[in-house]
């Protein structure tokens, strides 16, 4: 049964989560942390911060791999398995997210990338609480916050964090929510430029710091993330993710309305991070992070709907394809 991913129990999933974390910390301890890391210059300032402790504490930062390998992991799969998704409650985000995870997130730079894995984890884990029937206030500004926080560590996220900035208001619509978003988006980088003045800094240091990076090119560092192994991981979620969309497309009008938003919002977030990655000119390993945790949630509707066998072919082909991603 641990095979059937989409009928997984808890135990199940977690036992695969906790298998891909050690592997993920015994694969970056021995082939990443003796690497050297990029120069620092030209990125956003909290990715400064993280590559240089990267750097200075690499034992520390392999060991750090593990709980937050696991945090993000669920913290992602938490929502789909209360909220209804798919035709029937399903835990299999919490294995196919540990896949993923592992996938996209082994490199060099192991710890930045991980780093954005739990920022798109909270604010996807926490945003589709936003649409759901127990909505609060509280999971909008939450999310808000952990989205605002994204451009201080990779400025090629501004527009995916402008555009779903943009779907939470129009979905809201209120005055009240519309000021939520707002203030939660920005509040990171004001509080950063604040710090920064405590400091001795200049107040928008911050601000054109980040607006300077959105001018450098880093098609280089993409494209010796994207290597041929990682290409044929990412043609096969690609595969996936089109299988998912036409399935959900077959059996949409079983699912609650609330489903309907929720798909319509996590496709066009898909559809936008594709754009990013081909189009714009400082694209960066941290929009594929974003692009696969978006695909990843997506993925159960597919496995519940194959049988046994299909599922269990495409679950080993996604395993095997996630461990030659990561060579």
């Amino acid at each position: 049964m641990i095979l059937d991913v989409a009928r997984h129990k808890f135990s199940e999933g977690v036992l695969t989560l906790v298998v891909f974390a050690a592997a993920m910390v015994v694969v970056a301890a021995s082939l990443f942390s003796g690497d050297m890391l990029p120069a620092v210059e030209g990125v956003a300032p909290l990715r400064r911060v993280v590559d240089e402790f990267q750097s200075s504490h690499p034992i520390i930062s392999v060991l750090a791999l593990f709980p937050l390998f696991i945090y993000s992991v669920l913290r992602m799969a938490r929502s789909t398995a209360r909220l209804p998704i798919y035709t029937s409650s399903s835990l299999a985000a919490i294995a196919l997210g540990a896949i993923t995870t592992f996938a996209v997130t082994l490199s060099s730079n192991y710890l930045y990338l991980m780093v954005v894995a739990i920022l798109v984890a909270e604010v996807l884990g926490r945003v589709l609480y936003c649409f759901g029937p127990n909505s609060r206030s509280h999971y909008l500004f939450t999310s808000m916050l952990m989205l605002g926080v994204m451009p201080l560590v990779d400025s090629a996220l501004i527009p995916f964090v402008l555009l779903l900035a943009v779907i939470m208001i129009l979905q809201r619509v209120t005055l009240r929510e519309t000021i939520i978003v707002v203030v939660g988006v920005f509040l990171p980088t004001l509080l950063y430029c604040y710090v920064v003045w405590l400091l001795g800094g200049s107040f928008n240091s911050a601000i054109v710091e980040i607006w300077n990076t959105i001018n450098v090119s880093h098609r280089d560092l993409l494209l010796a993330y994207i290597t041929l192994p990682r290409l044929i991981f990412l043609g096969v979620m690609l595969f996936l993710q089109l299988c998912s969309v036409i399935v959900y497309t077959t059996v949409r009008v079983s699912l609650p309305d609330v489903a309907h938003v929720i798909w319509r919002v996590l496709i066009i977030m898909f559809l936008s991070l594709v754009a990013l990655l081909l189009l714009l000119p400082c694209a960066s390993p941290a929009l594929v992070v974003a692009m696969i945790l978006v695909m990843t949630i997506m993925l159960p509707h597919l496995f519940l709907k194959l049988d046994i066998i299909s599922a269990t072919i495409a679950y080993l082909i996604l395993i095997m394809s996630a461990f030659v991603a990561i060579f």
